[in-house]
């Protein structure tokens, strides 16, 4: 039995500390499962993820209403799919705004879609806080902390539930797989030419940490869904 649809928010308080290569992978991720997700860049005018799946992301202008309400509408009236929205930071309280205002939440589940945010925890202790606050108002089926090695994080061990983290990514290694010609997927599949031999491991280390979370998401919906 196929499993609903997701809607993926991937997002943070802070700028540049990986949304958009957390949310290549999963969209890479479910791609490898199969699935048929549909990406929606709200980075404006930039549009980083729309340039890694140029035939499935739509780039929108979430700053005016316009783009607010083609964001809901897309996802509405395309149910049966999962969507990816690669969020940058200032736009994260308009966001959460607009979904209150229009009551998304009750339609995506109407529309038999569940919502899982993940969140990346900044190094500063108010990303913390700003987290907590995001959930308090999403109240997602599935909140997702995040820990980028990267850049730190103000995530403290031992939290419950179901946490992903980003290994740290060799600079070299980093100029390979931000250039726009690379795909996770393909990586993954076999085509390792791309990538020296001494850098494989550490891009094999990031997406296992990755795609093993990613692979917990069904387990932790279904349990939370076991406790309503």
């Amino acid at each position: 039995m196929a499993s609903p649809p997701l809607i993926a928010l991937v997002c943070s308080d802070r700028h540049r500390n990986g949304k958009t290569l957390l949310a290549r992978v999963l969209v890479d991720f479910f791609l490898l499962e199969g699935r048929d997700p549909f990406v929606l860049d709200l980075g404006y005018p930039e549009g980083a993820v729309r340039n890694y799946f140029p035939g499935r992301t739509a780039l929108v202008d979430f700053a005016h209403v316009a783009g607010q309400m083609k964001v809901f509408d897309t996802i509405l009236a395309g149910p049966g799919r999962d969507y990816v929205i690669d969020l940058p930071a200032d736009q994260l309280a308009k966001f959460c705004e607009a979904t209150g205002d229009l009551d998304f939440r009750s339609a995506a589940h109407h529309a038999g879609f569940r919502l899982a945010v993940l969140y990346i925890i900044d190094e500063m202790e108010d990303s913390l806080k700003t987290a907590a606050a995001v959930e308090d108002i999403l109240i997602p089926d599935l909140f997702v902390p995040v820990a980028n090695r990267a850049i730190g994080s103000a995530l403290p061990d031992g939290v419950p539930g179901l946490v992903l983290t980003m290994e740290k990514i060799d600079h070299d290694l980093l100029a390979i797989i931000t250039n726009r010609r690379f795909s996770f997927r393909a990586f993954i599949l076999g085509d390792e030419s791309g990538v020296p031999m001494r850098l494989r491991p550490n891009l094999k280390t990031f997406l296992h940490g990755l795609i093993s979370g990613f692979r917990e998401f069904e387990p932790a919906l279904s349990l939370l869904k076991l406790r309503e």
